[in-house]
């Protein structure tokens, strides 16, 4: 037992150490395959869930990790319950409402561009994929016809289209129609990807909950026949709620646009924007006194012609 050579030279030691290795061999191997599976599911489910930059016309997303429930949506509620997007996106697709109604578009349009377009990015299914956004050609075909004579330019900084905007200060805008000649062109100009059928994205009307089982091509009979009704059938509610959404998205530019001058300019904006209001002021004021001094001179008038005739009366 003095030599080191001893134990293996023994022919059944020899068999029993490679026995037992082969054990421990195996041992490992069923350990180390099922936590490599897990891993691996672990990390393909994260990456399912993930919100992935859509760049170009979207906005940052609120949240990087995985899509969560959004308390502080003002528009594209129907992925509240889970998505990626946070108010700054929903605002987004306000500003292109509004910018949309404000250039000549027809009564159905903004919504159709936001169910199709602007909210796209806040769906979950999509945020998990790489971007471009693969579009349904039924939604391109849906937005197309809803905006064919509504005014759109291209955004210098996205390279895509995009309605014509107050914010840009766009002068070099065109009617939709004149800009592109069907719905698929307008969803590769707008920086989507266009397939026929299949695994793509077509929106829900505003106020249509997704559910947590749903594909996001699996609403495409629901949404396409949405986007066709006709106006007439609108109920004077949604009228006012679009109406309402378009006049705070206003309101929202407005102060966005203010902050902007308040922080490149300092006080002088605030006298900029006050001297307009000091002149109408000072003008209503001109005319409200013109006005009561010709009230007080046909009052002055009225009450001599009645002592006058008071005199004559009396003679």
């Amino acid at each position: 037992m003095g030599s080191p050579l001893w134990f293996m030279g023994s022919p059944c030691r020899g068999t029993v150490v490679l026995v037992i290795g082969s054990m421990l061999a195996v041992m490992a191997l069923a350990v180390m395959v099922p936590s490599a599976s897990a891993a691996a599911a672990s990390s393909s489910s994260s990456s399912s869930s993930r919100c992935l930059a859509r760049g170009g016309r979207f906005l940052p997303y609120a949240r990087d990790d995985k899509p969560a429930f959004a308390a502080d949506l003002t528009y594209c509620t129907n992925y509240q319950s889970e998505t990626c997007c946070g108010r700054a996106n929903s605002d987004q697709a306000r500003l292109d409402m509004r910018n949309l109604a404000l250039n000549g578009a027809p009564e159905n349009c903004p919504e159709t561009w936001a169910m199709h377009f602007a909210c796209s990015g806040c769906d979950p299914a999509v945020s998990a994929k790489p971007a471009p956004t693969v579009m349904c050609r039924r939604a391109c075909d849906a937005v197309y016809d809803a905006c064919g004579s509504a005014y759109v330019g291209i955004d210098p900084q996205a390279d895509v289209l995009a309605p014509c905007s107050l914010e840009r200060r766009d002068l070099l805008c065109s009617r939709l129609s004149e800009f592109v000649s069907d719905g698929a062109e307008l969803c590769r100009e707008a920086g989507f990807a266009v397939a026929e059928a299949g695994n793509c994205f077509e929106g829900q009307p505003e106020g249509v909950k997704r559910s947590k089982s749903a594909k996001s091509s699996s609403s495409s009979k629901s949404s396409s026949s949405s986007s066709k009704k006709s106006p007439s059938k609108k109920s004077k509610g949604d009228q006012k709620r679009r109406q309402r959404q378009w006049f705070e998205a206003y309101l929202a530019d407005l102060k966005r646009r203010y902050r902007h001058l308040r922080k490149r300019y300092g006080v002088v904006a605030d006298l900029i924007l006050v001297a307009p209001f000091l002149s109408l002021t000072l003008t209503l004021g001109k005319t409200f006194s013109r006005r009561l001094a010709r009230a007080r001179r046909i009052a002055h008038v009225r009450e001599a012609a009645a002592v006058a005739a008071e005199q004559r009366r009396r003679l």
